[in-house]
């Protein structure tokens, strides 16, 4: 009796010890405790492969965690780097464009400069012609007034020279009135003398001489009188052109006096402009000398934006193989079910078992909503029929809201592993860790079977965000 008792045990500890076996060459569920029936030493090896589960439930946790926060923070990283990387390629590429419309700056600066040096030069130039017309004008007005002097000592001289030929005209008068009266007196006295005969002849031919004197002293003074008309007619010509004369220098003053202050203020308004256009030019100088600094300056922020664009590139390779290496170290922790996985597993069956889900109706969406409510770590809830055709609408999360997409109704899912997996076993199932196409976020999923009057109806699905289901 004893050995029989004795081998059964043994038989139970051998089948024990193959379930054991078993499920260690499956997913690790860190939440088993492994017993043996009976004492033994295997009893120790199992004690011991319960306390490594123990320790390494506690390290996965933690790692886990960690990984999912690096995990977070991987995608954010990589999306900084590839920012980095497009504002240091567009940062580079504006230095250049920069550096060479500086450079272009500088030359068109340089061409100003030139040509504002040419100018100064000409305006130098001008300043100068613009003097010596001013001292050829003074010259001139100077002459001028030299010359309405002159006119006017010329119209002195002239008008003297009128009143002296007027009075050789009265002059030439009474000399012409006395050879009248000398030859009526000579003609009286040469009849007197005719007259006396003998004794008359000598005083006759005295009378005749003196006759033929006042004759010629009449045609004399005739022709002087003759000649002062002519004087006077060319003395009041005279009196005119110098009149004439005087009223063109007298205009050519007005003339020359009205150049010389036009002149005089072209050569202040051309002088201030010369100055201005010196400073002009001495700002054109500090300009060149500036942008000639801020060429090389801009040359050396182009160096390093073209140095920053190389690091950005590289440093986006990093974040993305940190990215890539972050999500494998995750999802490679898929192969340990934890404790937590096993809340979320209870809390999916307790919906399972809302009369409203198990008997499917116009009230399922209202149920799946109101259980989803309280538990943060659902993102998304569904139910098939037992042919994998979805039946209730999506149910999941919007800001602090549940909503419902009934547009996905009539979907099959039945080749889908959370759909087969409870089928086939009529036990729920849980995914490994993947990233929502629909989230970005890492989940797993929870399926589980649901009964009506004992009766297996379908499968209630669950998405779960796995940084949330951590903290539970």
């Amino acid at each position: 009796m004893f050995m029989l008792f004795k081998s059964a045990m043994k038989k139970r500890r051998v089948e024990k010890a193959l379930e054991i076996k078993a499920s260690l060459a499956e997913r690790w569920d860190l939440t088993t405790t492994f017993s043996l029936p009976g004492d033994g030493p295997a009893n120790l090896i199992v004690d011991t492969l319960n306390q490594v589960f123990h320790r390494l439930h506690t390290f996965v946790c933690q790692l886990t965690k960690k990984n999912v926060a690096m995990a977070t923070v991987a995608p954010l990283a990589l999306a900084i780097s590839q920012k980095v990387r497009q504002s240091s390629e567009s940062l580079s590429q504006r230095a250049e464009q920069l550096e060479h419309t500086c450079h272009q700056l500088a030359k068109g600066i340089s061409t100003s400069s030139d040509s504002a040096n040419q100018a100064l030069a000409q305006s130098a130039s001008i300043v100068s012609e613009i003097t010596h017309a001013g001292d050829l004008t003074g010259h001139a007005l100077q002459r001028m007034q030299v010359m309405e002097q002159n006119v006017g000592q010329l119209s002195s001289s002239i008008a003297v020279l009128e009143q002296k030929s007027r009075s050789i005209g009265s002059i030439i008068e009474s000399i012409s009135d006395i050879a009248d009266k000398t030859g009526l007196l000579s003609l009286n006295a040469f009849i007197e003398a005719a007259r006396a005969g003998a004794h008359g002849a000598g005083f006759g031919v005295i009378a005749q001489e003196v006759r033929q004197l006042s004759q010629e002293t009449a045609r004399a003074a005739q022709e002087v009188k003759d000649s002062l008309l002519t004087i006077g007619e060319l003395i009041q010509n005279t009196v005119t052109a110098v009149a004439q004369a005087r009223e063109g220098v007298d205009a050519g003053m007005q003339v020359n006096q009205e150049a010389s202050a036009a002149l005089e203020k072209v050569s202040r308004e051309h002088h201030r402009f010369h100055l201005h256009l010196e400073s002009v030019i001495s700002g054109v100088s500090d300009q060149k000398k500036a942008v000639s600094v801020f060429a090389d300056d801009l040359s050396t922020i182009s160096a390093i934006g073209k140095e920053g664009k190389i690091d950005s590139a590289e440093l986006a390779e990093l974040a993305e193989t940190v990215k890539a290496l972050t999500e494998e170290q995750l999802l490679s922790s898929g192969i340990f079910i934890l404790p937590q996985y096993r809340k979320a597993e209870a809390e999916v069956l307790a919906i399972a078992t809302d009369p409203d889900i198990r008997t499917v109706g116009t009230a399922t969406d209202q149920a799946l909503q109101r259980r989803m409510q309280p538990l943060s770590f659902l993102e998304l809830i569904y139910l098939t029929d037992a042919e994998g055709l979805q039946v209730s609408s999506n149910v999941f999360r919007k800001e602090q809201a549940t909503v419902s997409d009934p547009s996905v109704k009539g979907k099959n899912w039945g080749q889908k592993p959370w759909f087969r997996k409870v089928k086939e076993t009529g036990k729920p199932y849980i995914s490994e860790i993947y990233r929502s196409e629909a989230t970005n976020s890492f989940c797993l999923t929870i399926s589980v079977p649901v009964y009506r009057q004992s009766a297996w109806v379908g499968v209630l699905g669950a998405d779960i965000n796995f940084g949330d289901l951590l903290n539970i």
